[in-house]
């Protein structure tokens, strides 16, 4: 979807690819359209294909917009209806509404289908497919830009080296290694070298997600994990920072009174990525999570100033944050 603005859009788009990564980011830039130029409240809706019934979806495509120039509407998971729902939307694609730009969203999807015909006579397929191996370095110095950094050619190479062709995981590691450097631009091979562990078995994702459940066995586990595969405490400590930050954000707006919709607006992250952190926001007041990052800015202090056993005190907080006694988390000894 080459389009920059929702005029431009066509009325009916299928996009499709394994990359789970790439159709969020398309649909991201979707939805940032709205947000721009209209109101998501009234013109833009979601459906899930696995409940999802094509009359409801139609009827959404023909309700006229409200506040932007067309009104979106996205079914995720498109492929997982039924041929008789999707032959439904195949007709509607045939005479679909000028005021509305339908997107389907799937994984796969046979080019022998009625949806996939009806949709690519307008022109409207797409695939998105993964980067090929030689493509994934220049993949990732984009990644960079995109994220308001720059990556050198070497860097990016070591980051694919030690990755993979995993582009979730690309990204993952790349959030890691810019919120190790701090407010440094321009990001060379050595700040991937300091931060990135090749294949690395231990997801820091895992680790934040068990923090996120409150799991204090399977923290310290995991955290002994990635320190034993090599991982810095000093970029665990980052992203155990950002992910804190995510978490307070969710927590403090659903505490203002913001709807779940309006909180996944506010804090602008993917569909999967604020679903997963709202799940664990749930389990933490923001008094709590306030004082875990005192914590964390306390742990950074003695690290720096060589005060104490880092590995000692990281832990010591991290049993911290998963108390769930009702106290408020303490600082680290």
């Amino acid at each position: 979807m080459a389009a920059s603005n929702l005029a431009a859009l066509l009325p009916v788009y299928l996009i499709f690819g394994k990359e789970e990564l790439l159709i969020e980011r398309a649909l991201r830039r979707l939805r940032d359209m709205v947000e721009a130029e209209g109101n998501p409240d009234f013109d833009f809706d979601t459906f899930s294909g696995t409940n999802a019934k094509a009359d409801d979806i139609i009827a959404s495509a023909n309700t006229l917009p409200f506040l932007s120039p067309r009104r979106l509407v996205i079914v995720r998971d498109a492929d997982k209806m039924t041929a008789e729902e999707l032959g439904l939307l195949a007709q509607y694609a045939k005479d679909p509404s000028p005021a509305a730009t339908l997107v389907l969203a799937a994984s796969s999807i046979a080019k022998n289908t009625r949806i996939y015909k009806a949709v690519d006579a307008l022109g409207g397929v797409s695939e998105y497919a993964a980067p090929k191996k030689s493509e994934l370095p220049s993949w990732v110095v984009k990644l960079f830009i995109a994220k308001g950094r720059t990556i050198t050619r070497d860097g990016a190479e070591a980051l694919v080296r030690a990755v993979g062709k995993d582009l979730r995981r690309l990204e993952s590691e790349a959030d890691k290694v810019i919120a190790y450097v701090g407010e440094k631009q321009q990001l060379e091979r050595s700040d991937v070298e300091e931060v990135v562990v090749e294949t690395a078995p231990t997801s820091i994702f895992e680790f934040l997600d068990a923090l996120g459940r409150r799991d204090a066995a399977s923290s310290l586990g995991l955290l002994g994990d990635l320190l034993d595969n090599g991982d810095a405490l000093a970029g665990i400590h980052a992203m155990t920072l950002r992910h804190l930050r995510s978490l307070i954000g969710i927590v403090a707006l659903r505490e203002r009174g913001m709807s779940p919709n309006e909180v996944a607006r506010a804090v602008k992250l993917a569909d999967w990525q604020y679903r997963n952190l709202a799940r664990q926001a749930e389990r933490f007041r923001e008094v709590e999570l306030v004082a875990a990052l005192r914590g964390a800015a306390e742990f950074e202090a003695k690290m720096k100033t060589s005060q104490g056993d880092p590995r000692l005190v990281f832990e010591r907080w991290l049993v911290s944050v998963c108390d769930r006694s009702g106290h408020t988390v303490t600082r680290s000894a």
